[in-house]
């Protein structure tokens, strides 16, 4: 108001030097006074208006834009810029009062997330050198605080060369949260989805075959019990014993799973020596390891005591050893190796068997991806089994992977926290 009033000042000096009535003086400055008056009350509603607001409204100035020395954008003290306003949410958004603004404008530029400067920098650059609407979304730092927003303003070039961009500031933090949780409960959804399709397809399909076939050689082994056929009885009796087995197995692991999944299998640690489950649990494949002579080793330097959940830990150690069994060809070898380190257990399940290609390790624990593959004597499975030991390692704070080489053998590898009681 200042200058405008030394202004107004000059002009009555002029009009009295030149003899005009003092009247009239008088009447102009009074227009004047009341012009003022109107424009003061109307910046007023101005601001009124612009503060209420929930969102940030801005106006900045780049003078002669064509002549603008680009690389400013990228200052934070000296921008090309000039804050000719900001209302009250714009300076509550970003945390910095309005006079901050005023004398570092370029301050902008050091509260935008690092890995999103350099595209909102560029945004500017290009806004301002093709005089587009200027739009950008991404992360600033506010007060050691992320937040997400959405900056949207639009150029006026003036006569003088000079650009004036109006713009709005919107705070989208909460809806940037909303849709990660929308998209992480269509995650959540497509593993169940995937989940259904996968029981679905083990009672359709997996679980149907050795039942069919159990049926099947059943009838045919009664025609050779009549026919007093002892090499075909022996025969087709080992086939239905085959699949039963595999039914069991395929059984045991889909209630495993199915009561994992719905949370009725309960983490239960108990203290046990790891080196009498390995034990027991090589015990129950020593007939079949034998039938395709397959040598099982346990490489253990003394015993493991361990806590953990017995039930649990022995089903995952069932699915690698038969796994490892299935898919190594006869005079292989199978071993089973645990070590204590010094805040956990690693255990190691190798086998000389088949191998695999890189491109199928990152389908074995995925319950979306359907990957099932024939053993070394056409034994069937339906990938279930490491998904379950996946699920179980991670519930004792674990972890679960494979080292393979196709055509030298696999190694599967997990570890368990080490409990205390």
């Amino acid at each position: 108001m200042k200058p405008q009033a030394k202004s107004n000042k000059g002009a009555v000096d002029l009009l009295a030097k030149a003899n005009i009535d003092p009247s009239v003086i008088n009447l102009i400055e009074e227009k004047h006074r009341r012009i003022e008056e109107v424009l003061e009350h109307e910046r007023q509603l101005y601001l009124d208006l612009a503060n209420s607001q929930p969102t940030g409204v801005y106006r900045l100035r780049i003078s002669n834009y064509k002549k603008i020395d680009e690389t400013r954008f990228h200052s934070t003290t000296d921008a090309p810029y000039i804050i000719e306003f900001a209302n009250t949410r714009f300076c509550e958004i970003l945390n910095v009062c309005f006079e901050q603004f005023q004398r570092d404008p370029g301050i902008i530029n050091n509260l935008v997330f690092e890995s999103d400067r350099e595209r909102f920098i560029q945004k500017n650059i290009e806004a301002n050198r093709n005089l587009n609407p200027f739009i950008w979304e991404g992360r600033l730092l506010v007060s050691n605080e992320i937040i997400w927003v959405h900056f949207e303003s639009t150029p006026r070039l003036l006569a003088n060369g000079d650009v004036v961009w109006t713009g709005v500031l919107f705070d989208i933090t909460k809806r940037k949260k909303k849709q990660q949780d929308i998209q992480e409960k269509n995650k959540q959804l497509h593993i169940l989805n995937a989940q259904k399709d996968k029981f679905f397809s083990i009672i359709a399909h997996d679980l149907k075959s050795p039942f069919n076939a159990i049926v099947g050689f059943t009838k045919i082994l009664i025609e050779e019990i009549k026919l007093k056929n002892i090499e075909g009885i022996e025969k087709y009796a080992e086939i239905v014993l085959d699949s039963s087995n595999l039914a069991f197995d395929l059984l045991t692991n889909l209630m495993d799973w199915a009561r994992s999944q719905t949370g009725r299998m309960v983490y239960k640690p108990v203290a046990f020596d790891f080196l009498d489950l390995t034990k027991e649990t090589v015990s129950v494949f020593a007939c079949i390891a034998k039938g395709k002579n397959i040598r099982i080793n346990m490489d253990f330097d003394s015993k493991l005591p361990v806590c953990a959940d017995y039930s649990m830990i022995s089903t995952v150690l069932r699915n690698l050893i038969s796994n490892a069994i299935k898919f190594t060809r006869s005079g292989g070898s199978v071993s089973v190796k645990a070590e204590q380190l010094a805040h956990h257990l690693k255990v190691i399940v190798k086998d000389t068997g088949v191998g695999m290609s890189e491109d199928v390790i990152p389908k074995l624990f995925r319950i979306d991806e359907k990957h099932s593959t024939s053993g070394t004597q056409d034994e069937q499975g339906t990938g279930l089994g490491l998904i379950l030991c996946k699920d179980f390692v991670e519930k004792h704070g674990g972890q679960i992977w494979v080292e393979s080489l196709k055509d030298v053998g696999s190694s599967f590898i997990f570890t368990l926290k080490t409990l205390s009681l």
